[in-house]
């Protein structure tokens, strides 16, 4: 996130990729999801099981420069920016997946 972040954050307020530039974002990427529940009996045991953070992000201190904007407030550093850009499906995949859906709104309709 693009936040302040404490000068001394990071390894001595560098940035863990480039080593030069001072930190001031840190990676959003989730790297585990801690929440085990798959199913349960109704909403509202649902909604009260996944109320707040149930993820843990990666959190390396990046500087400016290193960091990638992917939406508002999250970057990535380097390695999970293309991480990110390998999971769009390549356009194969992606044209069968919208006939699917389109097919599946069909018989829904």
């Amino acid at each position: 996130m693009a936040d302040n972040v404490h000068p001394s954050f990071g390894e001595h307020g560098i940035c863990a990729v480039c080593k030069r530039n001072p930190v001031n974002r840190w990676c959003d990427y989730v790297v585990e999801y801690t929440n085990p529940v798959t199913f349960l009996r109704n909403y509202k045991d649902f909604v009260a099981v996944n109320s707040g953070n149930d993820y843990t992000t990666c959190d390396l201190p990046i500087c400016d420069k290193c960091a990638t904007s992917v939406g508002k407030d999250r970057d990535l550093c380097p390695h999970h920016m293309s991480l990110h850009r390998q999971a769009k499906l390549p356009d194969g995949y992606q044209r069968r997946r919208q006939a699917q859906a389109r097919e599946s709104m069909y018989r829904e309709g």
